[in-house]
């Protein structure tokens, strides 16, 4: 009887929880939308060849909802880190789509001409999505989830314009200047400031001799496809710092996200990381370098 009576309770209880719970459920809220591309062409805009330097790619409704995409354009100048006036490039309403833009269409729809960007220069891409129940989203909308290189959300992104790299616009001397902390004062960097050095150039390699010393080289590799710099690299500078005996074999080494090698320009530069044997500082320990042909 006693057991009888606890079963009672028990489903009682498991009835009235089910009730609350019910209460509980919150409607699922709409979901938000996403473009995905597949990009195919261009990688960056060459400024030698505007109208056949094609970015391009196919577009796909990856939320089963969206009723118009589009897309606008600026530049963004890294001289003065100034944006121009956005404008739009292109729309789609049904997917797959298909998207193709020159580097002299884009520029044309902002009312500009090659002559009015320089290589480093930056096409901004950014998206406007509409969902069929007329919600609204933009690629301010997007969480640290969804941001990314890795990512092919088709919300934004960034197209460089570039020149190809020609040898013997690099080859030849070029003028140092290098700054650096002031807690850091390095043999090396004085050597570095103010120097006069010679550059020679070796399939993919660039490399500065003497830079940082005699017998101390900066080597700089590329890839020659989009002027972007793999790596920039010293040997040994030193048995050790002297801003510390014990950090010891001191080098240097670029911090080389998004960094290129235009060598139409006459100028390079790179943010170097100190490292040693220990490890290596924080970039706020870098030393910029900053290199011009002669």
């Amino acid at each position: 009887m006693k057991n009888l009576k606890f079963l009672f309770v028990g489903i009682a209880l498991l009835t009235l929880n089910s009730c609350m719970d019910e209460d509980k459920i919150l409607a699922i809220p709409p979901s938000g939308a996403l473009v995905t591309i597949t990009p195919d062409g261009a990688a960056v805009f060459d400024l030698a060849n505007i109208s056949g330097s094609i970015y391009s790619g196919e577009l796909n409704d990856a939320t089963l909802n969206v009723a118009n995409y589009e897309l606008s354009a600026n530049v963004y100048y890294k001289s003065t880190n100034t944006q121009s006036s956005a404008a739009t490039v292109f729309s789609a309403s049904s997917f797959p789509s298909r998207l193709e833009i020159s580097a002299a269409e884009a520029l044309a729809a902002m009312g500009l001409s090659s002559s009015d960007v320089t290589p480093g220069d930056l096409v901004e891409f950014r998206a406007i999505i509409t969902t069929d129940d007329g919600r609204v989203f933009t690629h301010n909308d997007l969480n640290g989830d969804a941001r990314g290189e890795a990512l092919i959300g088709a919300y934004q992104w960034d197209v460089p314009f570039f020149c190809p790299f020609v040898d013997a616009d690099a080859t030849g001397s070029w003028k140092a200047t290098a700054t650096w902390p002031s807690y850091f004062d390095e043999p090396y960097q004085n050597a570095a400031n103010g120097a006069t050095v010679n550059a020679s150039v070796s399939g993919d390699v660039i490399t500065f001799n003497d830079l940082w010393g005699p017998g101390k080289d900066l080597t700089v590799t590329i890839d020659r496809e989009t002027s972007s710099v793999v790596s920039a690299t010293t040997g040994s500078l030193g048995d050790a710092m002297a801003y510390f005996s014990g950090y010891t074999n001191p080098t240097l080494t670029g911090r080389t996200a998004a960094v290129y090698f235009f060598s139409c320009t006459g100028q390079f530069s790179i943010a170097l990381e100190q490292c040693v044997d220990q490890g290596c500082f924080s970039s706020g320990s870098d030393t910029i370098l900053t290199l011009t042909k002669l």
